[in-house]
């Protein structure tokens, strides 16, 4: 079962949100208030694992495992045709689903992932993954902690993403996600190539990177290097650069506006319009 959000027109184009390493549908609520309503159809969903999905068992997640659940929520939605932004890991499980599904995503919109990480930029995404599990006393104090952290900006954005996902417990609050559901994913990432899935993006695509380290001095989740050979690589590919960093990024104003253009627009000249 995949918990999911739907809002919006139910004649408007579909728009599937796919969150990052850890997060929940809660990341695509400032993305999805720039879009119009009559125009899209948006759907913001839990990742298997994550929020209030089911956390389904070892060996089930991965990319692949992800996308074919993106695909079956389209098909449920009776959307032949739907456009994808995703997010941190959501960009590598947008590739499967072009891949899965050739013909059927519209637009893709990739934001601050889908090539491969400098490697001291996970450190601080795997030392996020340690919350998963804890008990904390309440709300407020895992709110308290969380907001002197420097990578959960802007905090109102993060506050209702924690919001969400957090559920009472004996003794106080955890997350609801499985603290092995990231990490089987993370390790799928680190054994698999990103780039060979490029061939599978054949719609207009945006990228959105984020100008600053997703910490100081930390590096970056989408290198400049790979934003520039995804624009070499990948025909119809268009980049926005926000000066913003990896957590902040789909949650910041220009980046809402920059897709909401993007999806909004006319198809290119001599593209088929699906």
């Amino acid at each position: 079962m995949i918990a999911a959000e739907l809002s919006g027109s139910p004649n408007g184009r579909l728009v599937v949100g796919i969150p990052g390493l850890s997060a929940n549908l809660r990341s695509f609520d400032v993305i999805f208030e720039a879009l119009d309503p009559d125009q899209f159809r948006r759907l913001a969903y839990d990742p298997r694992g994550r929020g209030r999905s089911e956390k389904t068992a070892p060996g089930t997640y991965g990319w692949p495992a992800h996308a074919r659940d993106v695909v079956e929520m389209a098909d449920q939605v009776g959307a032949e045709s739907f456009d994808l932004v995703g997010w941190s890991m959501g960009t590598w499980i947008a590739f499967v689903v072009c891949a899965l599904a050739p013909g059927r995503v519209r637009r893709l919109v990739l934001i601050d992932g889908g090539g491969e990480p400098d490697s001291s930029s996970v450190a601080p995404v795997h030392a996020g993954l340690e919350r998963l599990g804890a008990i904390y006393p309440s709300r407020a104090a895992f709110f308290e902690l969380a907001k002197r952290m420097p990578m959960y900006t802007p905090w109102p954005a993060w506050k209702r993403l924690f919001d969400y996902e957090l559920e009472d417990v004996e003794g106080g609050v955890r997350a609801r996600t499985a603290k092995d559901a990231p990490w089987e994913d993370e390790a799928y990432r680190k054994s698999h190539d990103p780039y060979a899935l490029w061939p599978a993006v054949t719609m207009p695509s945006l990228l959105v990177r984020a100008g600053r380290e997703v910490l100081p001095g930390m590096g970056y989740i989408l290198t400049a290097s790979d934003a520039q050979r995804f624009l070499r690589d990948v025909p119809q590919s268009k980049l926005v650069e926000v000066d913003s960093d990896h957590y902040a990024i789909g949650m910041h104003p220009e980046t809402a506006r920059a897709i909401a253009d993007f999806l909004a627009s006319p198809p290119t000249a001599g593209a088929p319009a699906r």
